[in-house]
């Protein structure tokens, strides 16, 4: 076994444990289900690896448009469907603040989809004899883009502040049952936990976990999350009144982790990623020439995902999502509070004419609160399939043959409203009158724990069943928005996180996975894929594990 930069070196049975365990979770991964999942978006993307790349011949004019575009200089333009909400690295868990806070931090550690740890800002670690702390040596000659050094002083006072209550950060949950982070001397740091923790190397892979500039927290305060500053390869250079967010190359990051396919220093000089919401608006701009490419959360609307890829001139790469999407349901609210009519709001809804008619047939029915695509999908539960008779019958038993009226926030994005519309017009046949509300996500986040509503649509993409913590445990969780308070959840999303045997993970795991199928605290919708689009002459642009792009990978070529 080598350590995080290749030498060899004896492990301890911690050490292989976790090793084995982050192993298993990517090679567990459910193949099958994923290449359901791809529909109409087609299965090459499985046999490349990372990435299916569509290609056609230019359309007339676009080579020149391109040309002229490679001779401004090395700048791209990204177009993006949805608003960030921060880009304070420990104040969101938001998808669409860590597609660009990706680009900003650099990670101590990477893990890919072999279970395989690679070197961040860490180059190598070790694990002590009692399991409880693991140490990392840190990369030299790092700084900070404000010119503050890289060290382990930066580490503890990071980690110092994602722990303090008054940050309230909703990715604190990913350090664990950590105790305190220690600096040993300049660049070596030590993690000390309270309990071995599984799944460590998960959270410590994600930039909501990032080393951040103090010297710019304390200078910019509450408005750090509008002028972030880390070690990554780009750099933030402003935030338009246009919700334009402009980066620029790093000329010091001289270094590139082994995460990346591509293994080179930053060449794009400058990036600028565009919000445009409406989705024939962003498409229209990249057949046009005036984006060089549309990606990230809801970028590319997955019924479009066809007609792009047969769209001379551009390039398509697509792969299965692991995660899922599905409604929040209020249980602190009457009636909502009845199981029964909960199940019927489940049984009301057709997923598959769901899929096929919004969709373009690109998804799975979602029958769990974790995903069919992690290892431990728990494959016996017993799926809501459509049956209105039921539905009915459910909501007769209760005593509400005549309905009620719901109000449903929903994410403002053409496919999600109208996913929502569909809902809204199955859950008629019930008679529930729902009241559509649609907002950002950034807003959406922020009404998620006031629960004023009865339904909230979501989604969640997330390397590890550590997920379910996350978004049902109400006793740490902080996007646990069925609000159920159910000691049996908790129990079991919380014992997962220590548990080392494999077994015994997995029965804990399945057995949160049936209480919410059984209670159904969610209406389980579906489970898709990411897409992102781009004009011929970029390459290197590969979609990671939560979809995502990393701009060190991409050139531009005439």
């Amino acid at each position: 076994m080598s350590d995080g930069i290749g030498r060899e070196r004896p492990i301890g049975e911690f050490e292989r444990q976790v090793r084995d365990y982050a192993r298993a979770w990517a090679t567990t991964i459910d193949r099958r289900n994923l290449l359901k999942a791809f529909g109409a978006a087609g299965v090459g993307a499985i046999a490349a690896g990372r990435l299916n790349l569509t290609e056609a011949s230019p359309a007339p004019g676009a080579v020149a448009q391109r040309v002229r575009r490679a001779q401004a200089g090395t700048k791209l333009r990204i177009a993006r469907g949805q608003l960030t909400d921060t880009l304070d690295a420990q104040k969101t868990v938001a998808l669409v603040a860590h597609e660009i806070m990706w680009q900003i931090y650099d990670s101590l550690i990477y893990l890919d989809e072999t279970g395989t740890v690679h070197p961040g800002l860490a180059t190598e670690w070790t694990f002590s004899d009692d399991n409880l702390t693991v140490t990392y040596k840190l990369r030299e000659g790092v700084n900070f883009h404000d010119g503050t050094p890289f060290n382990a002083e930066a580490v503890v006072i990071t980690v110092e502040r994602h722990r303090d209550p008054a940050t309230a950060s909703p990715s604190a949950y990913m350090l664990g049952p950590l105790d305190k982070a220690e600096a040993i001397d300049d660049m070596t740091v030590a993690y000390v936990y309270t309990e071995p923790f599984v799944p460590m190397f998960v959270g410590l892979g994600y930039s909501y976990c990032a080393p951040i500039s103090m010297a710019a927290v304390e200078k910019f305060g509450e408005q750090f999350g509008r002028n972030p500053v880390g070690t990554g390869a780009y750099k933030f250079v402003e935030w338009t009144a246009d919700d334009t967010i402009v980066l620029e190359k790093n000329a010091e990051h001289g270094w590139a982790t082994t995460f990346y396919s591509v293994q080179q220093p930053p060449t794009v000089e400058r990036v600028e990623f565009a919000v445009i919401p409406e989705d024939a608006t962003r498409l229209a701009a990249l057949e046009a020439g005036e984006v060089d490419i549309v990606a990230g959360t809801d970028a590319v609307p997955i019924d479009k995902i066809r007609s792009l890829q047969e769209t001379p001139g551009l390039q398509v790469v697509t792969r299965p999502m692991v995660g899922l999407y599905y409604n929040y349901i209020n249980v602190q609210q009457k009636p909502l509070d009845d199981v029964r009519v909960r199940q019927a709001m489940n049984y009301a809804l057709d997923k598959t004419a769901l899929i096929e008619l919004v969709l373009d047939g690109n998804g799975i029915p979602a029958v769990s609160p974790l995903g069919s695509a992690f290892g431990d999908f728990n494959p016996n539960l017993n799926a809501y399939e459509y049956d209105l008779d039921k539905a009915k019958a459910l909501m007769t038993e209760a005593g509400l043959e005549d309905g009620f009226d719901l109000k449903y926030i929903v994410i403002a994005s053409p496919i999600y409203q109208r996913a929502a519309e569909v809902i809204q017009e199955s859950l008629a046949a019930i008679n529930i009158r729902v009241n559509m509300e649609a907002y950002p996500v950034a807003d959406v986040f922020a009404k998620g724990p006031g629960g004023d509503y009865g339904m909230l649509f979501f989604y969640y993409t997330y390397s590890d069943p550590d997920v379910l913590y996350l978004v049902c445990n109400t006793d740490g969780g902080s996007l646990a928005w069925s609000f159920t308070d159910d000691k049996e959840l908790n129990d079991s999303t919380a014992g997962q996180r220590i548990e080392f045997d494999k077994e015994k993970r997995r029965e804990l795991l399945w057995k949160a996975q049936e209480r919410v199928n059984d209670q159904a605290y969610w209406m389980f919708l579906w489970e898709g894929v990411y897409a992102a689009a781009m004009r011929e002459g970029i390459q290197g642009l590969n979609l990671d594990l939560v979809g995502f792009l990393h701009l060190q990978e991409l050139s531009v070529t005439e």
